[in-house]
């Protein structure tokens, strides 16, 4: 406010030489370039001691251990899906701990290396999580074995060990997890067979993928039948009446579970198939059933997707 009363001043002075002093005076009391107060001097902060760069690696590691434990122990899908956040937020959190700390400078590249590693780890834990979102990974089976069969877990045993060669232990300690299969079962294998007794056949041409397909009747699955990718199937003594038709398509077939681990799709044929047998003097009538599943599976035939909870087992 000062200042602005003495521009104004100085504007509508006639030249005065008592007016321009003290504004020369005013402008030489502003502290010089050189006056001014310097920059703080860069952080001169030492690297850690080998003590503490030990007690940091093993601080870090145990929570991503403990993860890991859990995952490789998951049963269900849900504890699956949960264990698997868990892991990856573990090794994220060991990652950006480890980035920010100043190693000890004989092992920064093996330092750096084991960073990398750990983000390298969280990124197939998080692909995998992914894949339980999106439907490609079907069970908590196939999201396990997706990341046991990704680089990174031998990538961060190899920058572990690294560190260990050098005096430097690291406290991490990976379980085994399963690989990934193609787990497949004969063509025309039942995997359930139940009360067959009337004259009735059941013909499947099959599509591009496995796929397996149940009769049901009352919401429960009289039999289903695994049908290899482009092969035929035959189903023969369908008693009759009227049947929905279910069929799961996909890749790695999972016994116990009853169901692919991979990129699974859940179908039923709108229109119901009906069965019937009839007797004259002469001669014996029934119905031979034939559905192609490639023609379903690209749009041709009638067929409803369904939650993979609705199909009968």
């Amino acid at each position: 406010m000062v200042a602005a009363g003495v521009l104004l001043a100085a504007g509508c002075s006639s030249g005065s030489s008592g007016d321009g002093d003290w504004l020369r005076g005013l402008q030489s009391a502003e502290a010089t370039p050189d006056e001014k107060e310097p920059p703080p001097s860069p952080s001169t902060t030492p690297p850690l001691t080998d003590s503490e760069y030990t007690a940091l690696l093993g601080d870090t590691a145990d929570p991503l251990n403990e993860a890991l434990r859990t995952l490789q122990k998951a049963r269900s899908d849900e504890a699956v899906d949960g264990a698997l956040t868990a892991a990856a937020d573990a090794a994220v959190q060991a990652q950006s701990t480890l980035t920010e700390a100043d190693a000890p400078e004989r092992i920064t590249a093996e330092h750096s290396s084991y960073a990398t590693a750990l983000g390298a780890l969280a990124a197939d834990l998080g692909t995998a999580r992914q894949g339980r979102d999106d439907g490609a990974l079907c069970t908590g089976t196939a999201a396990t074995a997706r990341f046991g069969s990704g680089k990174s877990l031998k990538a961060l045993r190899d920058a572990a060990r690294a560190l260990d060669d050098n005096g430097y232990p690291t406290g991490l300690a990976l379980p085994a997890f399963p690989k990934e299969t193609d787990r497949r079962l004969k063509n025309g294998k039942f995997v359930k067979d139940g009360s067959r007794g009337g004259r009735g056949v059941l013909k499947i041409d099959g599509a591009a993928t496995d796929a397996v397909v149940t009769l049901a009747r009352g919401g429960k699955a009289v039999f289903s039948v695994y049908v290899r990718k482009n092969s035929k199937a035959q189903v023969q003594r369908v008693s009759d009446g009227d049947y929905t038709i279910y069929f799961t398509a996909g890749s790695d077939w999972n016994g116990k579970a009853r169901t692919f681990n991979r990129n699974c799709s859940f179908d039923k044929f709108e229109k119901k198939a009906r069965f019937t047998t009839r007797t004259s003097a002469t001669q014996i009538t029934y119905t031979i059933f034939t559905i192609g599943l490639k023609t379903s599976l690209t749009g041709n035939s009638p067929v409803t997707p369904v939650d993979p909870g609705e199909l009968p087992k």
